[in-house]
């Protein structure tokens, strides 16, 4: 791990951060004199003409930020490996060095990501579910009876992992545990993760009911009218299926460990 006062390492980033530019969509180029940065490296050691080399094969930057009274909240904010070392598990190691790295420390509330891409969130879910999968609070017994604040609690504690996060983990543990050949288990499990994917449309529906009873005119109401439940079913249903996809595809990582 290298920080802005690290000897040299500011001349060095300056070059290193090109490569961003060609292989990650939408990125920039960061305060690299800001002391809250915070920079991990993943370096292949080889030998030519009887000399050690080092050559880079990805790296992280990580923005640390106070989180009161007197903690920090990480926020990764990049993350590449570099093309010729992708493939080989390189992404995940690096990610668990990060997560290893704040863990012990206990002004670490949790770590959070910037924007995380699809491809990135896999191996976020993917690591996470891997570690958690090791609590107790995680356990088989524990996961059919629904999401539960002491997993929150735990994953929080040991490995800096937020609630929502946390969440996302639990349910892609219960989908390996489920029968999808079983119908009553497998309908629980899908309306367990459905009603949290509920959860922003009945706010959004409350708040709509409120406006509706302060105005009363009728071109208003009009344009403040509910959706209709049927579309909203099939939306829900689409969400759902998309979601179960992706814990499909992480659970087949953790199959092949």
């Amino acid at each position: 791990m290298c920080e802005v006062t690290t000897p040299g390492f500011q001349k060095y980033h300056e070059r290193l951060q090109t490569f961003i530019l060609w292989f990650i969509d939408a990125a920039s180029f960061i305060d690299a004199d800001d002391d809250h940065w915070r920079f991990f490296m993943i370096y292949e050691k080889y030998s030519q003409d009887g000399n050690t080399c080092y050559a880079v094969a990805g790296y992280a930057t990580v923005y640390e930020y106070y989180a009161y009274p007197d903690n920090t909240r990480p926020r990764i904010s990049q993350m590449l490996v570099l093309p010729p070392f992708q493939r080989i598990g390189l992404g995940a190691q690096l990610l668990d060095s990060i997560y290893r790295h704040y863990a012990s420390q206990p002004r670490v509330v949790d770590i959070t990501v910037e924007d995380p891409s699809d491809e990135f969130q896999r191996l976020r879910d993917f690591l996470d579910a891997r570690n958690c999968s090791r609590l107790p609070s995680f356990k088989a017994c524990m996961l059919q009876e629904g999401f539960q604040e002491n997993m929150a609690a735990e994953a929080k504690s040991k490995l800096k992992i937020n609630k929502k996060q946390a969440r996302r983990v639990y349910e892609i543990l219960r989908l390996r545990m489920t029968d999808i050949h079983n119908g009553e288990q497998y309908r629980r499990y899908r309306l367990d993760v459905k009603n949290r994917l509920n959860i922003p449309y009945q706010k959004e529906q409350q708040e709509l009911k409120r406006y509706k009873e302060r105005y009363k005119d009728g071109d208003i109401q009009a344009a403040l009218s509910f959706a209709d439940p049927s579309q909203r079913l099939e939306s829900l249903d689409r969400q759902y299926r998309e979601v179960e996809a992706q814990y499909l595809h992480v659970l087949q990582r953790l199959e092949s460990l």
